[in-house]
């Protein structure tokens, strides 16, 4: 029994000498950031983050400001760029007045950064200038501009050449012009028809019918007088030509005259240069046209100037043509002739004129006997019908 003892004993005191297996390392009571694991209440404190190690501010929502983006590139193309009158309301090419003068074109590519400049011209000098950034909010990158215009109601857009440059960020990108035509002769209107009639930069007959459209003829010459046949269908207008530019003054000029309907647009001619016949002033009735004829240049006693009358037919074809000398009744003159007094009555300025008619056959016209010692001048009634020439007036007209 002894013996088994001591065996045991020293089995006991052997194994205590051995040395004691390498043992691995401690496992982490926290459980790892991956998991959805709420964190233990005894974390009381958190451990604090290696300062080389970023940490994103979970606290503060994210604007989206805060999100990097990507700037609108600019590429600013105009195109179809056209200058209109009074395109606030439909209107020919060549309206009578001018109050407003629309800049219309289409745009792409632009963007808020970008600077629209627009350099306004009259006959080429820089009249308007404007410098602004592109409206975004208004006009978005791509479209078509119809609101830019410039304007003048009272009494309207002056006559001449207008020119339009349109630049972005100092480059241009386009440019137009448009030209508001000056009245040389009228407006005149019929008053049976409610047309107007006119003559713009001297060649340009255009007519307005009531309902607002237009219509427009070009002259070969230069159309210097007009004047309404009663009923609206026909105009009759001179037309002067140079037959000798090398003569000065208006020696070399002559005259066409014409009949123009304006219903049909034919016309015809009345008289040619031979007769020079210009100036006409309408009978009532559209029968008879009174006209000056010559060139109305003075020398010394002598003025080239005489009195007409043209009967026309219901066709508005010439039917005969009677000077002041087919007249009786005037009064002989020693070393004068009768011609048209081109003045304004009483000594006035130069004013040419044929007549007044008092009724549809007897025209009034103002004669006078240049550098006569004489009382002939004066207002006289010529009738046609009778062919007969009476004073009815010294010096004035009705």
């Amino acid at each position: 029994m002894k013996k088994y003892l001591f065996l045991l004993f020293l089995f006991m005191l052997l194994a205590a000498c051995q040395p004691a297996p390498e043992q691995s390392p401690a496992v982490p009571t926290l459980l790892p950031a991956t998991t959805a694991a709420a964190p233990t209440p005894t974390l009381a404190t958190p451990v604090e983050a290696p300062t080389d190690i970023p940490v994103a501010a979970t606290a503060v929502s994210v604007e989206p400001t805060a999100v990097p983006t990507t700037s609108a590139i600019s590429n600013p193309q105009f195109s179809n760029l056209v200058l209109l009158p009074n395109a606030s309301a439909p209107q020919p090419d060549m309206p009578f007045t001018t109050q407003e003068l629309y800049a219309v074109w289409d745009y792409a590519g632009m963007t808020a950064a970008d600077q629209l400049e627009r350099l306004w011209y009259f006959n080429g000098e820089l009249w308007l200038e404007r410098d602004e950034p592109w409206d975004m909010a208004q006009y978005g990158a791509n479209g078509r501009i119809g609101d830019v215009f410039i304007y003048d109601y009272e009494p309207n857009l002056r006559a001449g050449d207008y020119r339009l440059v349109l630049k972005v960020n100092g480059v241009e990108l386009a440019s137009a012009e448009h030209t508001i035509p000056a009245f040389t002769v009228g407006p005149i209107v019929e008053p049976e028809s409610g047309l107007l009639a006119a003559v713009q930069n001297h060649k340009a007959l255009v007519m307005r019918r009531p309902d607002g459209s237009f219509i427009g003829w070009e002259s070969f010459g230069d159309i210097v007088d007009l004047a309404w046949l009663p009923g609206g269908q026909n105009l009759v207008y001179s037309e002067q030509v140079v037959v000798n530019a090398e003569l000065p003054g208006t020696l070399g000029l002559r005259h066409n005259l014409w009949l123009h309907n304006v219903i049909t647009g034919q016309k015809q001619l009345l008289s040619t240069t031979d007769d020079d016949l210009h100036s006409p002033v309408v009978s009532p009735d559209g029968r008879y046209l009174a006209l000056y004829s010559g060139t109305l240049y003075g020398d010394a006693c002598y003025v080239d100037a005489n009195v007409h009358i043209m009967e026309l037919n219901s066709s508005g074809q010439r039917v005969s043509l009677v000077a002041l000398a087919d007249f009786s009744g005037l009064p002989v003159v020693e070393n004068a002739l009768p011609q048209p007094d081109l003045f304004a009555p009483n000594g006035g300025p130069f004013d040419p004129t044929p007549g007044t008619w008092l009724d549809g056959h007897t025209l009034a016209t103002r004669l006078t006997w240049y550098c006569a010692t004489s009382d002939a001048a004066g207002l006289y009634a010529l009738d046609i019908n009778g062919r007969t020439a009476v004073k009815i007036a010294e010096d004035t007209l009705p």
